[in-house]
């Protein structure tokens, strides 16, 4: 990942980065690890920082095959939250071993992103528990549609639009007629703002339409209630990883 030299939120020194990488370690912080442009992705934790050696030790994924999809790719990027900063960077997996188990290894950066915002850390949905959002549009074909949702946080959240019933609709346009419902939560009644389409290739299949969306106006007791649904998705990810659920 090549970040742009004015970029106020990059940190180059050596000692920096290893304040924020030993700050995941020690929080035991989830971090994702995900190849841009495709379809694989998981969360994972920070196992070990090794100064002397300049490397970093990470949980890999309970399936060979997405392990194997991410030790393939040139580059990952991990992206976590640690103290309400969004921390990003990108580099190669490696194999490694950690305690007698598999896990992956990465290089430390050069250089990362460190950006302190609002946005809260942006969970996958779990296919056993899908999330949808229902848009009322005069633009689609039958005025409304109901899509899954890929993942969400409580600033926005990506949808997947698989018959491209949105591929029209410009980055900017607004949707003010929306019911998102979360399982165990119910439904909500947000307006949501395009940001961005994007392609996400799928093995042996053709592209994924995916469009991100920004919550707009969203009302605090409702950015509260999104909020703890996707705490809801971090602990449970937290109980498999630790063995608790």
């Amino acid at each position: 990942m090549a970040f742009e030299e004015e970029d106020p939120f990059l940190v180059t020194q050596r000692l920096e980065i290893q304040g924020v990488l030993q700050g995941l370690l020690g929080k035991r912080a989830l971090v994702r690890l995900d190849v841009p442009g495709h379809a694989v992705s998981i969360i994972s934790t920070l196992l070990d920082v090794d100064v002397k050696k300049g490397t970093l030790i990470l949980d890999n994924a309970s399936e060979d095959a997405i392990n194997s999809q991410l030790l393939r790719a040139p580059r990952t990027r991990l992206q976590g939250m640690l103290d309400r900063v969004l921390i990003e960077f990108s580099g190669q997996l490696h194999p490694a071993m950690h305690e007698g188990r598999p896990a992956f290894s990465m290089a430390w950066p050069g250089e990362l992103r460190r950006v302190q915002r609002r946005e809260f850390f942006r969970m996958d949905i779990p296919a056993s528990k899908p999330a949808t959002i229902l848009i009322r549009d005069p633009a689609l074909p039958d005025g409304k549609a109901t899509f899954a949702l890929a993942n969400i946080s409580a600033g926005g959240l990506q949808i997947n639009d698989r018959e491209q019933q949105l591929a029209q609709h410009t980055v900017g346009a607004f949707f003010d007629d929306c019911t998102l419902t979360l399982p165990d939560v119910g439904p909500l009644e947000v307006e949501l703002r395009l940001l961005r389409h994007s392609q996400l290739a799928q093995e042996g299949d053709k592209p994924l339409h995916m469009v991100a969306c920004r919550f707009f106006n969203l009302p605090a007791n409702k950015q509260i209630t999104i909020q703890q649904y996707v705490g809801i998705l971090e602990r449970a990810v937290l109980a498999r990883r630790w063995g608790t659920d």
